[in-house]
């Protein structure tokens, strides 16, 4: 009898919720802080204390501490890629987490512009795990009709990481010192290393929470991966001209990204007049902004399946508030122009790799990635560079920012292409 009552009971077990609680919070806790770690440069360039330390001056040489990191991050993503599809995305992970703890910890001792720049170069290698780990366990975890959701709710990790972290890193350097935000930094890396550790598994059926009803429903609803052979062999994958469009658009928005951001903090102080603290938290309110974007745009972007209207009409409005920033003379206008151009940064990124899921299967994920991400960010470390030269040979940022603006009409006009294929 009490066989029978457990049989009668089995269909109404409630779906468990292990793929948004158990993979999505640690993912989304891991870009968190990992922006933060990335972005501490951003704000420590804007700090005189640091720049007199390690004797950094120019902007060339400001751009090609956040390139190098750009570099190594591309170089990182490739050989991570490949490393997942072997030993899994949980080992990958931890891995990665612990060099670039060591990255940071390094940062914080550092006594010259050369101890930054290798702290720069090995937090990129570190980091580089990230977008691979992410990609695969969207893959493996949710089915196509959640991956947008899932991905711009880990994605937006790299949004509230600034929200929270550029505060933060310009208080601690206000009030303690520059190598002090360091050693914060490092040890909020080692907590998520932990949290990243216990809650996460590399397949869905291997995870402790999983019930039969959540595996059922992630298996039966995981239509557009299509399970032919073009998506599973890497070859197959690179010879797909949609996934070198994808590529292209996602390097593009990454240069604008990187190059606006690296440089914003600094021309908000000395072109527009706003103090050194208040630069950072309007950088912060752009970004808790983009998570609100973000969530929007996933949530719409599943119901209607239209990915690149998404990534076609934000292009198009980060030209218009990149140019109307340029030309104002307020520093209220300027503070509400970039905190409207920063929310609007990061949401197309997170898009354009939803789209990369009909390209290449669960199996190929992680190379697919990978290389998806070292060619991007390969591109991106152009991005800081093209800001800093333009910057300093016209001797206004406004010289740096036309440049880039270039790199949002391209991502526009191929955005219109994949609007054609149906994306």
């Amino acid at each position: 009898m009490e066989n029978i009552n457990t049989q009668l009971q089995a269909p109404y077990e409630k779906m468990s919720k292990t793929r948004w609680f158990y993979v999505v919070l640690p993912l989304l806790l891991l870009f968190v802080v990992s922006t933060m770690d990335k972005a501490n440069i951003n704000i420590l360039l804007a700090n005189k204390s640091f720049l007199e330390d390690l004797s950094i001056n120019g902007n060339l040489v400001k751009g090609t501490l956040s390139s190098i990191f750009l570099v190594t991050y591309a170089i990182g993503q490739f050989g991570w890629g490949f490393a997942i599809d072997r030993i899994g995305p949980l080992r990958a992970g931890i891995a990665g987490i612990l060099l670039w703890t060591l990255a940071m910890f390094l940062g914080g001792i550092s006594e010259s512009i050369s101890g930054i720049f290798w702290s720069r170069a090995i937090l990129g290698i570190g980091e580089g795990v990230l977008y691979p780990i992410a990609l695969k366990l969207t893959s493996r975890w949710f089915p196509a009709n959640e991956q947008a959701k899932a991905q711009t709710a880990w994605f937006n990790g790299n949004a509230i990481g600034p929200v929270v972290g550029l505060p933060l890193i310009a208080i601690i350097t206000a009030s303690y010192g520059w190598r002090e935000s360091y050693y914060v930094l490092a040890g909020c890396s080692l907590v998520t290393l932990v949290i990243f550790w216990v809650m996460v598994r590399d397949y869905p059926s291997k995870h402790f929470a999983t019930n039969t009803k959540e595996l059922d429903y992630i298996e039966n609803n995981k239509k557009e991966e299509a399970a032919g052979a073009s998506k599973k062999s890497i070859i197959s994958v690179l010879k797909n001209p949609m996934f070198w469009v994808l590529t292209i658009i996602y390097s593009c928005f990454s240069i604008g990204f990187f190059g606006m951001t690296t440089f914003l903090p600094s021309y908000l102080t000395e072109t527009k007049g706003i103090a050194f603290v208040n630069s950072a938290m309007i950088n912060s309110g752009g970004f808790a902004l983009a998570v609100l974007i973000q969530m929007i745009s996933g949530y719409l972007s599943d119901k209607l399946m239209k990915r690149a209207v998404f990534v076609a009409v934000t292009s198009g409005v980060i030209i218009l508030l990149m140019v109307l920033t340029m030309i104002t003379t307020s520093s209220t206008s300027a503070a509400i122009l970039t905190i409207l151009l920063i929310s609007c940064l990061l949401m197309p990124a997170a898009i354009t790799m939803t789209m990369l899921q009909r390209v290449a299967s669960s199996e190929v994920m992680g190379s697919i990635g990978g290389v998806f991400g070292c060619v991007s960010y390969l591109i991106a470390a152009l991005g800081p560079i093209v800001v800093g030269t333009f910057s300093q040979v016209t001797d206004s940022y406004n010289g740096g920012f036309i440049a880039i603006i270039f790199f949002f009409i391209l991502s526009l006009i191929l955005s219109f292409g994949l609007m054609r294929k149906g994306y």
